[in-house]
């Protein structure tokens, strides 16, 4: 077969494929808060999804076209092979972006690999297995035929349809630009709904013409989450007094541990265990995933830091503080510390940390935790004060061992992320959730056991949360699992405080709102001796001073930050869009969010930058 045929077979087939693209991104505006009234989003939605999709899918092609002097066979194949896996990352880009609303990218890779995100079980990898070869047969069946019958591929329609993308791609880049240019959201947030889609800016020119919104633009950059790495943290040198007596810290966390499954018939022994304490009803974390989550718990500083922090691999005062008072660092986690980076943040300066758990489970990972405490703290010196961090994970796997006699039922027998939908009745999942922290809480009532065998309840101060929420498509927009929005189910979690004369803090009011940013204050000012103004070195509260009304409070995930108040979240992207929705993640019309607290927010993310 010459050149130019086999060249126009291929080119028919790009353009196929380019409308298969189109028909899958369709799939992406069912998550959309609401079709856009607006006329001009309306045409950008369109255009956009058929400029994006072909010029994906154009591009993916053309870096394959010395494929054309190959065999046919090998050919065909690989021609097969390369829209195969274009059209399939673009499959499974929807599968995620439906649960968590966002794209495939490294840093995602990364949390998914890792298990951050979810944990697939086989099932789910041999349905993408067989979907995979079904999708290269139809590949392969499609450019077979196409090669085999040119003459459909010699009636200009290749031509017309080429020139409908070129326009489309035009008018999307067009409306674009004006948009940037006045920070028109409606058109700018809809590009996040499309993989890879940055469509053109040109505001030199627009402002060199006097058509750009200052104001509006001013504003966006204002909110525009920026990556520095220069840290002036803490703002000044610690004051310091003298701790004679320093007492013993556990800070027990869980993964993805829901507020409203800690109770009596669920946590047993954790309930009874807190009736000592004072349980925070009203506690939200720092951020809607791991990495979030425990960067503000020890740092009180919200996780826009984080990578300012990675990059200096700086440690949070808290764990500087409780070295320079010579405590024993046991540090034991179920998941990885190297992945999110943990060993190069928040523990960064501790020798000889422990960085993994043995086990080919969670359960058996979060067994092998517990074990391994256990013996440690037997090797502990009585007259050298002791800081312990347990970190459980058997709930972000729903896991649990086999042989576990206590269930809820019904209950899946495990958990397949690609048969979750909006119609999907949640109870099922949720009793498989229950079971595995019912678990966990079995394992902790040996760690607490051990404490009252050593007879350190009485010298030891126990925190005991999560470090963020899991939701069970709460609000019935298919959210499930963590990492998707900033709704309550996933940001509040169990609070639990117990330690000497814990109950005589008279200000640890049960209702008031709590954060996360919170524990790092408390800890340093009333057990640490540390002196010094908490805003030189936190965004937190001490939860045994006066109380102070939140009215907002700024919570994290990887890419992007939201400001939260009772009833609504005003979400902001990366590079300054943003959604102001309702406690429930719809879209709040007609109606501008306070751009007051959204001020004050920004101070805390700019405090710590030189």
């Amino acid at each position: 077969m010459k050149f130019l045929p086999k060249l126009r077979a291929y080119a028919w087939f790009m353009l196929i494929n380019a409308l298969l693209c189109v028909l899958v991104s369709t799939y992406y505006f069912a998550y959309l808060p609401e079709f856009p009234s607006e006329t001009l989003a309306q045409i950008f939605l369109m255009s956009g999804t058929l400029s994006q999709m072909a010029l994906l899918s154009f591009l993916l092609g053309l870096l394959f076209v010395p494929v054309l002097l190959l065999p046919k066979q090998l050919r065909n194949s690989l021609q097969a092979v390369i829209a195969s896996f274009g059209l399939g990352i673009l499959i499974i880009d929807t599968m995620v972006f439906a649960q968590y609303r966002f794209h495939l990218n490294i840093a995602v890779l990364d949390m998914i690999f890792s298990g951050q995100i979810v944990s697939f079980p086989a099932e789910m990898w041999l349905s993408v297995i067989a979907a995979s070869i079904g999708l290269f047969a139809f590949q392969f069946m499609l450019i077979r035929h196409l090669e085999k019958a040119p003459r459909y591929t010699q009636h200009g329609w290749g031509r017309r349809l080429a020139l409908t993308i070129f326009g489309a791609l035009l008018i999307t880049n067009g409306i674009h630009i004006w948009a940037a240019a006045n920070a028109f959201q409606p058109v700018t947030m809809i590009k996040r709904y499309l993989p890879l889609f940055q469509p053109a800016t040109a505001n030199s020119f627009m402002r060199k013409h006097g058509w750009v919104n200052e104001e509006a633009i001013a504003r966006q950059k204002a909110m525009t989450l920026q990556r520095h790495s220069d840290l002036n943290y803490p703002l000044k040198a610690l004051q310091l007094n003298s701790v004679e007596n320093p007492i013993n810290i556990m800070l027990i966390v869980v993964d993805s541990w829901r507020a409203d499954t800690f109770n009596a018939q669920n946590t047993p022994n954790l309930w009874q265990f807190a009736q000592s304490g004072v349980i925070l009803k009203d506690h939200i974390a720092s951020g809607n995933a791991t990495r979030m989550g425990i960067f503000g718990l020890f740092y009180s500083l919200p996780g826009t830091y984080w990578h300012s922090f990675l990059a200096n691999t700086k440690a949070p005062v808290l764990m500087d503080r409780l070295q320079a008072l010579d405590y024993n660092m046991g540090i034991f986690a179920a998941a990885q510390l190297h992945s999110p980076e943990f060993d190069k943040t928040v523990f960064s300066g501790i020798e000889h940390l422990r960085v993994s758990s043995d086990g080919n489970t969670a359960s058996e990972r979060d067994q092998d935790v517990t074990d391994d405490w256990l013996v440690w703290y037997d090797q502990q010196n009585d007259n050298q004060p002791k800081f312990s961090f347990l970190f459980y994970d058997a709930p972000h796997a729903y896991d649990f061992p086999e042989n576990y006699p206590h269930h809820y039922e019904p209950m899946l027998d495990s958990v397949n992320y690609l048969k979750l939908n909006n119609d999907t009745d949640p109870e099922p999942l949720f009793n498989r959730y229950k079971t595995s922290v019912h678990y966990v809480d079995s394992l902790i009532k040996q760690v607490l056991a051990k404490l009252k065998e050593k007879g350190d309840l009485d010298n030891t101060v126990v925190i005991i949360t999560g470090d963020h929420g899991q939701e069970m498509n709460d609000n019935k927009l298919n959210f499930w699992g963590h990492n998707g929005n900033f709704t309550r189910p996933q940001l509040q979690v169990p609070f639990v405080l117990v330690g000497p004369d814990v109950k005589r803090q008279t200000h640890l009011n049960a209702d008031r709102v709590t954060s996360h940013y919170d524990v790092a204050p408390t800890l340093l000012k009333n057990y640490l001796g540390v002196a010094s103004d908490l805003k030189s070195y936190a965004v937190g509260q001490d939860l045994y001073a006066e109380p102070i009304d939140r009215e907002w409070l700024l919570v994290a995930k990887y890419s992007g930050y939201a400001v939260i108040t009772k009833d609504t979240i005003l979400e902001v992207g990366a590079t300054g869009q943003y959604e102001y929705l309702d406690k429930t993640n719809h879209v709040i019309k007609n109606k501008s969010p306070n751009f007051d607290y959204l001020q004050q927010a920004l101070e805390q993310i700019s405090r710590f930058r030189k």
